[in-house]
């Protein structure tokens, strides 16, 4: 008998998260945290989220188990592209502009997204406070070391999988791009 390898199964998606959670929570033991911030980088003044076709089935798959993926919040997702002209590419042919927008799980005030931290897009997560006391933005960054080991082989080739099944032109979109292209409406 031939000894073939197990494929690697790809954790669910809290699982996925857990790390970046986990910093979150070691960061905000030390003071860095969101707590007492107006959530700008949530708004079109600093947010410029993209993600991946997985990040996007995940949040997806979430909305439907939270009875929130309705027409309503198609509509929603649809007016947010036009808002903010996520459909448009203003790069020069060589690369993209990326574009700033409101998130439209936003919700204004401090901690306020509607997304369970299990299913939120990773760069979200890894989005932290550097120093405690922050309110208004201005001194918080990506951890870009953490959000580099996230992305896995496994999940490197189900997000080529991915793309193929559904016909996605992006390896990562705006959130509502991203959602809208695993819509069926």
């Amino acid at each position: 008998m031939e000894n073939q390898a197990e494929p690697e199964v790809i954790p669910d998606a809290p699982a996925r998260r857990q790390p970046l959670i986990d910093q979150m929570f070691r960061l905000a033991d030390q003071g860095h945290h969101c707590g007492g911030c107006s959530g700008v980088c949530c708004t079109f003044l600093a947010n410029s989220m993209l993600i991946t076709p997985v990040e996007a089935l995940d949040l997806k798959t979430w909305l439907q188990s939270q009875g929130r993926w309705t027409d309503e919040l198609i509509l929603g997702l649809k007016e947010c592209v036009k808002k903010f002209r996520l459909d448009q590419d203003l790069g020069d042919g060589r690369r993209s502009i990326r574009r700033t927008y409101t998130c439209p799980f936003y919700r204004n005030g401090p901690q306020g997204c509607s997304i369970s931290r299990h299913y939120k897009p990773y760069g979200c997560l890894a989005f932290n406070a550097r120093s405690p006391g922050v309110t208004e933005g201005g001194n918080c960054a990506s951890d870009q070391d953490l959000l580099e080991k996230q992305l896995t082989e496994t999940e490197s080739a189900l997000n080529r999988k991915l793309k193929a099944a559904h016909q996605l032109l992006f390896d990562k979109a705006p959130i509502p791009v991203a959602l809208l292209s695993l819509s069926d409406g």
